[in-house]
């Protein structure tokens, strides 16, 4: 949290790279990225993600700082954080979408939803557990799957690969994967 403050707020590359552990030039470079953005939204009036989608803001132009409207400053900030949250949104929002295809197409038979316990003719009897996973919550940049512990390592590979390839970057998407039978007893897994 307190990288992405420091972008926002103008901290230079030397202190940027420090906190990051990278290269002083590439700190610099993520500085060339972000006044170039900003160069660019006051140009244009908008601003967009990786995917292509828009937000204009009309208050990078306003020099009045004291305005009731977004100051230019404020819109700054919000060109880069539009710029850079609305990538990930976009990345991730892609990903779920190609995990979807790939459970449907490597477990058929996989419910789209969880399927809950229903009554038959008054008598209560619970769905049998079946093959595969399905979505059960996004969270910013988590996804969140259920899966029986046999497919278990099959849906991990899948979810890793997707979320790590859905967009082609110039570095390189790593994403992480925990497993546990709740949010509360999630554990790292290697995969």
């Amino acid at each position: 949290m307190k990288i992405c403050y420091g972008i926002i707020y103008g901290m230079g590359a030397k202190s940027l790279g420090e906190q990051m552990g990278v290269d002083e030039n590439d700190a610099a470079w993520i500085q060339s990225f972000l006044k170039d953005t900003v160069k660019s939204c006051v140009k244009k009036g908008y601003v967009q993600t990786l995917l292509g989608q828009k937000r204009y803001l009309p208050g990078i132009t306003n020099a009045n700082t004291y305005s009731v409207c977004v100051s230019a400053s404020q819109a700054e900030r919000q060109a880069v954080n539009t710029t850079v949250q609305g990538s990930a949104a976009d990345i991730v929002k892609l990903a779920t979408v190609n995990i979807q295809q790939r459970l449907q197409e490597t477990f058929p038979t996989a419910p789209l939803s969880h399927q809950h316990p229903h009554s038959d003719r008054g008598r209560s009897r619970t769905c049998s557990r079946v093959r595969g996973a399905y979505f059960i919550l996004q969270l910013h940049d988590e996804l969140i799957y259920e899966t029986t512990e046999e497919d278990l390592i099959r849906v991990a590979q899948i979810v890793k690969r997707e979320m790590e390839s859905a967009v082609k970057l110039y570095v390189k998407l790593r994403a992480k994967v925990k497993v546990g039978p709740s949010w509360g007893d999630l554990q790292d897994m290697d995969i």
